[in-house]
């Protein structure tokens, strides 16, 4: 692991982060879910990312890349060290997301680095500190049927969550249907999957929703968030499964549990969904067995919306008001280490 380098401030994750300004030079802001409290984090602070692409990972790490040297590495919020990743042979598409396959810092680890286009039925793949390691490209086609018996072609993540869970990188594929890459650890073809699984309840009151893949303790849950009608401003529930992969089945359940917390958010009016599990912390006001949905739906608002699955009440922050039309909507940083 490389030296340290600057770590954000001032904050302890999980925060979220707002870029406010139209530049990389200018200001960003962060709110702390556990204080409740917003502050501005002017960028110099965290100068080892600037003029790099960065990409947030559910695991905590921060994908960056150089775009001039084509140089990456994952970065470590919470004191700034760095793994260092082979260099690209060229950028990424405009519109990506990452995702780790497990711990990269785990001793011995066989952990994937992968990079998913959110445009094109592509992503980018690397292995962590293997010995000859270098990103591979790779091109995928999906094809479902609709109602009409006619192939319709199927984006991996577009619109969908991802998450890992024992070293694949579970997707929605179908409202049946769950699928899954699986990595070859001497860095050749991955391979694809599907799993037959039934579809989540989804009531005929509730028009419009959005679910979220989030990996928890090396559980698998989906997080299913319904609107009231169609106003996508106003949550009506939230309902919560956890995959029984024995059965396979989607298992609903009341509580995620006492000892940590999902954060749910994405990019702008759900062009991709982000799930990710953290520690609660009650000594620092994180209470557990609650859901932070910051709403990416409801675009130029960004509330977040604390949900309370044991007491089953809502509270409803706006720490960003402020900030209208931003660059994207907030996005959550959350500890490395802490991860359940």
């Amino acid at each position: 692991m490389a030296a340290a380098a600057a770590a954000l401030p001032p904050s302890a994750p999980p925060f979220l982060v707002h870029d406010v300004g139209a530049g990389y030079y200018e200001p960003q802001s962060q709110y702390s879910i556990a204080a409740g409290q917003s502050s501005l984090a002017v960028n110099a602070t965290i100068g080892l990312l600037q003029d790099h692409r960065c990409f947030e990972t559910p695991q905590g790490w921060v994908l960056a890349l150089h775009p001039a040297s084509l140089r990456a590495f994952l970065w470590r919020p919470e004191d700034g060290d760095r793994i260092p990743l082979p260099d690209m042979s060229q950028d990424f598409p405009p519109n990506c997301k990452c995702v780790l396959s497990g711990n990269p810092a785990a001793a011995g680890s066989s952990c994937a680095v992968m990079v998913l286009d959110l445009d094109e039925p592509e992503h980018w793949i690397c292995s962590v500190g293997g010995a000859g390691a270098k990103w591979e490209r790779h091109v995928y086609t999906f094809t479902m049927y609709d109602d009409d018996d006619r192939p319709v072609e199927r984006h991996m993540a577009r619109r969908h969550g991802v998450a890992a869970v024992g070293g694949k990188v579970y997707f929605e594929f179908t409202g049946n249907e769950l699928g899954f890459v699986e990595f070859d650890a001497s860095g050749g073809e991955p391979s694809y999957g599907l799993i037959e699984v039934g579809m989540v309840d989804i009531p005929e009151r509730f028009p419009l929703w959005s679910s979220y893949l989030v990996e928890s303790r090396g559980e698998l849950f989906l997080a299913v968030v319904f609107f009231d009608g169609p106003n996508v401003h106003k949550i009506a529930e939230v309902a919560v499964y956890t995959m029984d992969f024995s059965a396979p089945a989607w298992r609903k359940v009341d509580g995620i549990g006492a000892d940590r917390v999902f954060l749910l958010g994405g990019d702008r009016i759900g062009v991709s969904n982000f799930g990710a599990s953290c520690a609660a912390d009650a000594e620092r006001g994180l209470n557990g067995n609650r859901i932070y949905f910051l709403n990416h739906i409801a675009i130029n608002e960004n509330f977040l919306h604390v949900i309370d699955l044991e007491k089953g009440t809502e509270e409803v922050r706006r720490p960003f008001e402020e900030f209208v039309d931003p660059l994207r909507p907030p996005f959550w940083m959350l500890p490395t280490e802490s991860i359940v």
